[in-house]
């Protein structure tokens, strides 16, 4: 099947239930349509959001396209076959290949069964295995593949943590190597850091597995991350329907801009973070003489810098992280060449393994398109960007603070822009995926404080790199970048300003936000 083909569809579905507080003394209950004539179609390795404010019909849609609820009117086919109307014995061989992930895990998960019976169930129930040997074998390796374990296997649900439960969830659905998986408000019930932590796994799985993936959430900003479209649903109907940085950078729909703008957005003084995480407590330096340190993004510009910057310094060993073997060039007896794609989470973990005496990590591994955001050449820049620079950055962190731990503690330092704080509309894009950078940092400063590792952020204005090609004035060398967040590493510094440019657009935006916003403003 091509990947533009659909997998699964609705044709004109309508579902009406009977409306009991209509019910009249003598009588029936009315019936009230909750679906009126939706149309959806998505392909296999396609990510589609459903989004809308309770009572939209997002999860009665979710139920139907199971075939939890036989539609009242309209069509469903899965992969070309007409499931509309089939009994319970004709659409067992379907059900192996639609599954789906429930809103609480806590309810739909048996509280009086182990976790390695409730993942294995759905192997014996559909009779793809008949041993339970066999079954508890293929559940543990499920787990570790949603990043539990074998460990797992003799808990119970209630010895489990929210998002420990919600992947129990994940890997109880995808055991049967679906097609289609649904996916219904899964992450409303956790809190900021598991919700990244599921979205990731939930995002690795769908491009894995190729998976064909319906996410019906009201969290417009996860869909926005997660999802390759989004459909906007209101009293049944969908209001709007499209691709998810035209829905939401261009809405047309009345309630689809009623929706972004009712999107909470704190507003709170730049150094409110600072202020709290300062009060943790935390190491008051690192000198990275004598210790073993990973570098992603080390065949050029300021990944080079920081490579020779360390081997100066008097690092023990360096691990330069490339994405192609050899890239690296002549380097020191003390340098060893990594292969890392930091897109890559198999890529990530493998490096994980192979440098398991890391106890510095430095994340400089990014991308720059030198775009804008409404004016982009091309929208899929942004994704790009936010798929790198963020998510990247991401996997690297949660797969490197396991083995710095393990190490007597650390640090890890990520490479941010001056740009995540103050936006430059010449680099829009950039800017975008810098701050929700900035914002990760700040978080997992925070969550690791207390296992002995040290989060840095660096934050320079222009570089002198080809990632800076095209902006005007003056750019800093690499090298100075490098010395100057070294230094800040070993003061003990949690953010550090590293070049006159990003020195001064902080100071600006202590003293006065709103007059130095409006001067970086005018690089249009």
């Amino acid at each position: 099947m091509s990947l533009t083909e659909p997998l699964i569809e609705a044709r004109n579905v309508r579902m009406a239930f009977a409306d009991h507080a209509a019910r009249p003394l003598f009588g029936r209950a009315p019936r009230k349509e909750v679906l009126k004539g939706i149309d959806l179609s998505i392909a296999a390795g396609e990510a589609v959001g459903i989004v809308g404010e309770s009572g939209s019909g997002k999860t009665t849609l979710g139920r139907c396209l199971l075939r939890l609820n036989e539609p009242t009117d309209g069509r469903l086919l899965f992969d070309g076959t007409d499931y509309t109307h089939l009994d319970q014995k004709a659409l067992r061989p379907l059900r192996r290949r639609m599954q789906m992930v429930f809103q609480d895990p806590l309810s739909s998960l048996n509280p009086r069964r182990r976790i390695g019976d409730i993942v294995a169930q759905p192997l014996l129930a559909s009779g793809l295995e008949t041993n339970r040997a066999a079954a508890r074998d293929r559940a543990a390796s499920v787990l570790d593949r949603t990043g539990l374990g074998a460990d797992f296997l003799d808990r119970f649900p209630h010895e489990l943590s929210g998002g420990q439960r919600q992947r129990v969830g994940i890997a109880r659905a995808i055991i049967l190597e679906p097609r289609f998986l649904l996916a219904d408000e899964i992450v409303s019930g956790l809190d900021v850091s598991t919700q990244a932590q599921i979205l990731t796994l939930l995002r690795d799985l769908q491009r894995d597995m190729g998976l064909a993936l319906a996410f019906i959430s009201h969290d417009l900003s996860v869909v926005r991350v997660l999802c390759d479209r989004a459909i906007v649903m209101l009293e049944g109907e969908i209001v709007e329907e499209g691709a998810c940085e035209d829905v939401f950078d261009r809405p047309r729909a009345p309630y689809t801009k009623q929706l972004i703008d009712a999107v909470p957005l704190p507003d709170l003084q730049d150094d409110w973070l600072n202020e709290k995480t300062d009060s943790l407590p935390r190491e008051v330096g690192m000198d990275v003489n004598g210790k073993t340190i990973l570098v992603t993004g080390a065949n050029r510009g300021i990944g080079r810098a920081f490579v020779d910057a360390l081997v100066s310094r008097g690092a023990a060993k360096v691990y330069a992280g490339i994405r192609e073997a050899g890239s690296l060039g002549p380097s020191d007896t003390a340098v060893r060449e990594v292969v890392i794609d930091i897109t890559a989470p198999d890529s990530v973990r493998a490096a994980a393994n192979a440098c398991r005496d890391v106890e510095i990590l430095i994340n400089n591994a990014g991308i720059n398109t030198n775009d804008h955001l409404i004016a982009a050449r091309d929208p899929a820049d942004a994704r790009a960007e936010m798929e790198t620079n963020y998510f990247g950055t991401l996997e690297m962190c949660r797969a490197f603070a396991p083995v710095i731990e393990a190490n007597g503690g650390g640090a890890i330092v990520n490479m941010l822009s001056i740009a995540g704080r103050a936006p430059i509309p010449l680099m829009g894009s950039l800017s975008a995926s810098k701050a929700a950078l900035y914002s990760l940092t700040q978080s997992i400063r925070a969550e690791l404080a207390p296992k002995g590792i040290q989060v840095v952020g660096v934050l320079p204005g222009a570089v002198d790199t080809r990632m800076t090609e095209g902006f005007p004035g003056d750019k800093a060398a690499p090298s100075a970048i490098a010395a100057a967040a070294l230094d800040g590493l070993a003061a003990g510094t949690n953010d550090i300003y590293p070049d006159a440019m990003s020195a001064g657009i902080e100071a600006g935006l202590t003293s006065d936000r709103p007059a130095t916003l409006a001067q970086l403003a005018g690089y249009v």
